[in-house]
C-alpha cells in the first residue's frame, strides 16, 4: 500500500473520528440546554407554588402545632429549593454550557482547516504525480521522435554516400581509382551501423 493510499484511508478515518466527536458534543449541549430550560421552569414553578401561599395568615396562627410547623418548613424548604434550582440552572448556562459551546466552534474550526490542508497537499500530490509525470512523458516522446528524426536522416546520408561510391566506382576508367573506391565502398559497407527505432512511452 502506497503513501497515497495510506493517506487516504487516514483522512477517513480522522474525518469520521471528528465527526463521531461533534455529533456527540452536539448531543450533550442539547441535552445540557434541555437541562437549563427544565431547571428554570422547575424553580419557577416552584416559586409560584410558594407565592399562592398566604404567609401572613399562617404565620398568625393562634396555635402553633405540629403540623403547622411542618407546613412552614415545607413551604420554607420549597422556596429555597427555588432559589438552588434557578442558580444552578444560571450556573449551568454560564459555565459549562458556554464552554462546551465554544468547544464546539473550535473542533468545527479544527475539521474545516484540517480538510483545507488535506485538499491542499491533494492538490499538490496530483499535481506532482499527475502533471510533472505527463510533463516528463511528453518530453520524452519529443525526444524519441528527435532521436528517429536523426537516425533516418543518417541512414539516408549514408545511403547517399554508397550510391555516390557505386557511381564513382562503375564510372572510373583506372584501375587505380577502382582499387581506391573498392577499398572506401568495402569499408563503408563494414562500418554500416545496426539502426534500430526507439519505441516511444
Amino acid at each position: 500500500m502506497g503513501f497515497g493510499s495510506d493517506l487516504k484511508y487516514s483522512h477517513d478515518a480522522l474525518l469520521k473520528l471528528q465527526d463521531w466527536e461533534l455529533r456527540l458534543l452536539e448531543t450533550v449541549k442539547k441535552f445540557m440546554v434541555m437541562r437549563v430550560k427544565s431547571d428554570k421552569e422547575y424553580a419557577s414553578t416552584l416559586q409560584n407554588l410558594c407565592n399562592q401561599v398566604d404567609k401572613e395568615s399562617t404565620c398568625q396562627l393562634d396555635y402553633i402545632s405540629n403540623v403547622s410547623k411542618s407546613w412552614l418548613l415545607m413551604v420554607q424548604q420549597t422556596e429555597q429549593l427555588s432559589k438552588i434550582m434557578k442558580t444552578h440552572a444560571e450556573d449551568l448556562n454560564s459555565g459549562p454550557l458556554h464552554r462546551l459551546t465554544m468547544m464546539i466552534k473550535d473542533k468545527q474550526q479544527v475539521k474545516k482547516s484540517y480538510v483545507g490542508v488535506h485538499q491542499q497537499i491533494e492538490a499538490e500530490m496530483y499535481k506532482v504525480t499527475k502533471t510533472e509525470l505527463e510533463k516528463l512523458k511528453s518530453s520524452y516522446r519529443q525526444l524519441i521522435k528527435e532521436v528517429n528524426s536523426a537516425k533516418e536522416k543518417y541512414k539516408e546520408a549514408v545511403a547517399k554516400e554508397l550510391r555516390y561510391l557505386d557511381e564513382k566506382y562503375f564510372s572510373s576508367d583506372s584501375s587505380a581509382d577502382i582499387c581506391v573506391f573498392c577499398l572506401l565502398y568495402k569499408e563503408r559497407r563494414l562500418k554500416k551501423p545496426k539502426i534500430g527505432v526507439i519505441k516511444p512511452l
